[in-house]
């Protein structure tokens, strides 16, 4: 993959495909460390390799509390993975409620089979199938981005509250 450093949400218009886990991990922490409103990921199983880190949970954390109006979304299919190794995202997520928001897609959607992430509205990362780690993104792609955010609220609409996530105080 060529130099991604030079990427701007927003600025930055040109296509770029990634193909293994290394790509997808630094293309997301560029995106998301850009991101000034909103983060929209749809997942299956919320991928550790590149969602665990201590790197992306502090992007999210930055973004939840610099930005009062922020809104961080995450849809995830298949939520039994991360709660039963744990994950960094979903313990930053039952600290901040009212920033950061994770349900699980109904029955209706559960045969999706991509993932994604939309920051801003403007930048995408995608993947045709969730469970790979070949995709795309572009920084600065309004109408593909708006595209799968309809989709993500669509599904967000329908989708239920996993108890499972919920932070129990004991």
């Amino acid at each position: 993959m060529e130099d991604i450093s030079h990427l701007q949400l927003g600025k930055s218009k040109s296509e770029i495909r990634f193909d293994t886990l290394d790509d997808n991990r630094r293309i997301v922490h560029l995106l998301i460390s850009q991101a000034r409103t909103t983060i929209d990921i749809f997942t299956r199983d919320f991928e550790p390799g590149v969602y665990d880190s201590t790197e992306f949970t502090a992007c999210l954390k930055t973004l939840s509390l610099n930005n009062k109006r922020s809104k961080i979304r995450i849809l995830i299919q298949e939520p039994s993975r991360c709660i039963r190794e744990g994950h960094q995202v979903l313990n930053l997520a039952q600290k901040l409620t009212s920033y950061i928001e994770i349900r699980k897609p109904g029955y209706e959607h559960s045969q999706i089979n991509e993932a994604f992430l939309v920051a801003d509205n403007t930048g995408y990362v995608h993947k045709q199938y969730a469970d790979r780690f070949e995709g795309t993104t572009n920084f600065n792609n309004p109408s593909t981005s708006d595209e799968k955010t309809r989709l993500f609220n669509e599904v967000w609409e329908m989708a239920e509250i996993d108890p499972n996530l919920r932070r129990l105080y004991l």
